[in-house]
């Protein structure tokens, strides 16, 4: 096994075993020790990556923020129903993981660090839908849309993320639009 691989083993075992404690508790009662632990490896392969449970957990959102940016870039090919798809898509490949980082254990603002990455995606649409609105009227519009964009993905992942992704992408596009074409 190279060194590459095994580095990337240990980081799996690291991330899984930190997933595994954060089901079932807070990320502040959360131990490099009970990591270690679970990992079956000493604290200073765990400190060779990782400052502690915190900066594991901002790694790992970091982690998937990079693959979402890298999924719905550039942002001109993409509309709000591609790149809400696209997040859907990530999210539900990755579900265990997501759930975990963004339940009350863990970060319960990471779905909106996603709506953040997703700006630029967005901001260019805003501006030709609404090119007299000023650039704060056009901000405002981006996080309308973001937060009830935000609301829906949290209510598909509490409920399983059971419903159909395009079902819930149409759903969110017709409330959209119907909200919108008054202006």
């Amino acid at each position: 096994m190279s060194t590459d691989a095994r580095v990337r083993y240990t980081k799996m075992v690291i991330k899984n075993s930190f997933i595994e404690l954060l089901k079932k508790k807070t990320i502040n009662k959360i131990t490099v020790k009970e990591i270690c632990e679970l990992s079956e490896i000493n604290r200073t392969t765990f400190y060779k990556y990782y400052c502690d449970a915190y900066d594991l957990l901002e790694k790992m959102e970091q982690e998937f923020l990079d693959e979402l940016f890298q999924n719905i870039c550039p942002p001109v090919q993409h509309d709000f129903k591609d790149t809400l798809t696209l997040i859907m898509v990530s999210i539900k490949a990755n579900a265990e993981v997501y759930q975990t980082i963004a339940s009350e254990n863990g970060d319960r603002h990471f779905p909106n660090r996603i709506f953040t990455l997703c700006y630029n995606n967005l901001a260019v649409h805003i501006e030709k839908r609404f090119p007299n609105f000023s650039p704060a009227q056009q901000k405002w519009v981006y996080y309308f849309i973001a937060q009830g964009c935000s609301g829906i993905l949290d209510q598909w992942i509490i409920s399983g993320m059971v419903e159909p992704i395009d079902e819930v992408v149409n759903f969110a596009d017709k409330l959209l639009q119907h909200t919108l074409k008054q202006f």
